[in-house]
């Protein structure tokens, strides 16, 4: 058998919840992406975009068979959570029938 990570979901999401708290800041001071409406309705977008990078990364985490270093699972959830990010303000721009590039 092999060793596994220990608690990968746990780290994984840690990391979406602390995202999720400074992506809740940021919204409430202005900041935000071009794709998400200001106040409370973004907020399950934001909750979203944070929570499915933490899910995917627990899961490779937790199937792999060598076990994850923390400094692994952080930058893999950096990684995946840049890639959704601009996949969604793709699908967004794309759907609006802007394009992505100026």
């Amino acid at each position: 058998m092999f060793d596994q990570t220990q608690m990968p979901y746990v780290k994984a999401l840690a990391c979406s919840l602390f995202v999720c708290v400074i992506a809740v800041g940021a919204l409430f001071m202005g900041y935000t992406l071009p794709s998400i409406q200001a106040g409370k309705a973004g907020l399950p977008e934001l909750l979203a975009l944070a929570l499915v990078p933490g899910l995917v990364v627990g899961l490779f985490a937790k199937r792999s068979e060598k076990p994850w270093p923390l400094w692994l699972i952080i930058a893999a959830f950096i990684i995946l959570l840049i890639g959704v990010t601009l996949a969604h303000e793709a699908v967004v721009s794309w759907k609006a029938g802007n394009t992505l590039l100026p």
